[in-house]
């Protein structure tokens, strides 16, 4: 099996590195990854910039190592378009993220961004976080990643994209596993005020994720202990607001 890895942490990411070297136990492991943490960037393609490669020596002969000054998508896009085109991999995996991406998170989420490019190249892929990089926590959660690969795509041969969430849980198995729709995760003091030294205000996009939400999806599983997987796509049409547009719109040229 030949795995494509990247994040949207970097490629010095704890979480990256040590899924990495879990994973080589099933192949071949192929990691492209941002020079640098490139949270939240959705996405985003880097259209006019120069963007440059660089080998990192691991120590290992089935895990080659690669720092790339793009984005996560940028990173995906060029290892599917261009550097892996003729040894193309059989599965992405994005991630270990460094805290949730659950619900409407996932529109931002770099992570998320970056495995999305799989479903464009007909490939299938997870995008993967926890609550943080404790080295006590990514020590139980990244076997059972490692085992969720095994049995969703190598046994059960899943073929799209997979938005896994695992929370810091004594224990991380199947037995806490909660398939989701996906939820709104809102947030309390978004938008945060201060001063620098020199007495100017200036702004920070922060907050804290609130738990609870209308129904039971993913953000209210994630918030309450579950480890949680959502099938995404990435159309974002509503078939169902096509006849109310319709009508909206001949009442327009009526007029």
């Amino acid at each position: 099996m030949h795995i494509f890895m990247t994040n949207d942490d970097g490629i010095e990411a704890r979480g990256l590195r040590w899924l990495a070297r879990e994973l080589t136990a099933l192949g071949r492991v192929t990691v492209v990854a941002p020079d640098r943490e490139r949270s939240s960037s959705s996405s985003s393609l880097s259209l006019r910039q120069r963007l440059y490669l660089r080998e990192i020596h691991s120590g290992q002969p089935n895990l080659q190592l690669y720092s790339f000054t793009g984005s996560p998508a940028d990173c995906s896009k060029f290892s599917l378009g261009y550097l892996l085109r003729d040894d193309l991999p059989d599965l992405i995996v994005s991630g270990m993220n460094n805290g949730f991406n659950l619900g409407s998170d996932v529109v931002y989420s770099g992570t998320v961004g970056a495995a999305r490019e799989g479903l464009f190249a007909g490939i299938p892929s997870l995008a993967v976080s926890g609550t943080n990089f404790a080295e006590e926590f990514l020590e139980r959660a990244i076997p059972f990643i490692k085992h969720f690969v095994e049995t969703m795509y190598m046994g059960q041969g899943y073929r799209g994209l997979l938005n896994l969430n695992i929370p810091n849980i004594p224990a991380i198995d199947w037995e806490h596993v909660r398939v989701c729709p996906q939820g709104l995760q809102q947030y309390t003091n978004a938008v945060d005020e201060a001063t620098d030294e020199m007495g100017r205000v200036y702004y920070r996009v922060a907050g804290s994720a609130l738990p609870d939400s209308d129904r039971k999806d993913d953000v209210y599983y994630g918030h309450r202990g579950y480890i949680t997987v959502t099938a995404l796509g990435w159309k974002q049409e509503l078939p169902q607001e096509e006849e109310n547009l319709r009508r909206l719109i001949d009442r327009r040229i009526e007029k």
